[in-house]
């Protein structure tokens, strides 16, 4: 009981705009994919895998957040311990449990986060160039983990047999970097793509979305929830797209 207080007022502070509805809709969520869960409760070594392959991917996207930051004038996050590989620096609780709901229940699209990295954006100097590069600064992270993951697909495909654990991993850490990568562009905040757009625009744009943030997080998941097939479709027609221009059977992964 103390631990759920303790996440409670912990969730309070990081979301001070309706903390109640907010934590509600997460759990209703997590509720969902616990019942459906039931119904297939069957661990693989991929999940496994893609499970691991996605904390990690999401440590090195705050870390690259946090150290950025640093670079631009804000040591908040070194001064929290924040900037460190240690993945359970960066563990959100909820965060880690519904995508382990949503692979227990057989869904395809991965959603989940870390804690994010704090950051005092008026410390940033210069200020705009500042919020651009550590708004960024995961997502290029996740693209290039991609991209070197892709490559050594292709040249170990030559070597390896498909099975191969090095070519199942590589390929999770392929496609999870990028989809984690092209997710967080979508243009809300607290989303990445949000505070790249909110970095350049003028003061008309801030306004309105200093306004939605508080509702950021609800229209995430409701995007998702209304949306994943679409955005699954898009997404991992993308993943194909560069598997293929980088010569790779893709029908061999299927």
């Amino acid at each position: 009981m103390k631990i759920v207080k303790e996440y409670y007022n912990r969730f309070k502070i990081l979301n001070p705009q309706y903390p109640e509805l907010k934590l509600g809709v997460i759990a209703s969520i997590i509720i969902y994919f616990i019942a459906k869960s039931f119904f297939v409760m069957e661990i693989s070594r991929d999940m496994i895998i893609s499970l691991v392959v996605f904390v990690i991917s999401m440590t090195l996207h705050e870390v690259a957040h946090g150290y950025v930051a640093y670079k631009f004038g804000d040591d908040t996050a070194k001064r929290e311990g924040r900037i460190t590989l240690n993945p359970l620096k960066h563990i959100d609780l909820t965060g880690i449990i519904l995508p382990i709901l949503i692979l227990l229940s057989g869904f395809k699209f991965l959603v989940g986060w870390a804690k994010p990295v704090p950051v005092n954006f008026y410390n940033l100097r210069p200020h705009r160039l500042g919020l651009f590069c550590v708004a960024i600064a995961g997502i290029v992270v996740n693209f290039i983990l991609s991209a070197i993951s892709l490559v050594l697909l292709k040249f170990l495909g030559k070597h390896l047999e498909i099975e191969n654990i090095f070519m199942t991993i590589l390929l999770y850490i392929y496609s999870i970097n990028l989809l984690l990568g092209l997710f967080n562009l979508i243009p809300i905040t607290p989303l990445d793509g949000g505070r790249i757009v909110y970095s350049f625009s003028g003061e008309k744009i801030r306004a309105f979305y200093n306004k939605i943030e508080r509702y950021g997080i609800l229209i995430i998941f409701v995007i998702v929830y209304l949306g994943s097939s679409h955005l699954t479709n898009v997404f991992f027609a993308i993943v194909e797209f560069f598997l293929r221009l980088a010569g790779i059977n893709i029908s061999l992964f299927l």
